[in-house]
């Protein structure tokens, strides 16, 4: 699976997209990371989601039901979050909105908290957002 999307999507038109497919997902927190890293000027808060349900996928062919995720939500400045999303917990139900990077275009992050797992990049504002615990977060 390539990184781009099958067609092109409106959220393509911002900087920090990576053209790829916008994936609309439930699914429940497998691991939450301690500690935030620094990544490219900003902080990100890292955690992994086993997908239970597809709620779209824009621009994406594959099934992506089942995959865990790896999920880096950046915030504490203008282009992100304000702060981290409280009380994150493994089993506890999270929805998330964000670009799809596959496996075969994901990296390592530079504290190895991703192995390499596919990704749910932009999960912030102004094209993505977490919902958790009744929270939405843009």
């Amino acid at each position: 699976m390539s990184i781009r999307a099958n067609k092109i999507l409106p959220h393509h038109r911002f900087s920090h997209s990576l053209g790829a497919p916008l994936a609309r997902v439930q699914g429940v927190i497998a691991h939450v990371f301690e500690a935030p890293e620094n990544h490219h000027g900003a902080n990100h808060q890292h955690f992994t989601v086993k997908i239970e349900t597809v709620l779209k996928f824009d621009g994406g062919d594959d099934d992506i039901t089942g995959q865990t995720v790896f999920v880096a939500v950046r915030f504490g400045d203008n282009e992100g979050l304000d702060h981290e999303i409280p009380d994150l917990k493994a089993g506890e139900a999270i929805e998330l909105l964000g670009e799809y990077i596959s496996v075969a275009s994901a990296y390592p992050t530079e504290d190895n908290s991703n192995p390499v797992l596919p990704v749910l990049h932009f999960t912030h504002h102004p094209v993505g957002y977490v919902l958790y615990e009744g929270v939405h977060y843009s």
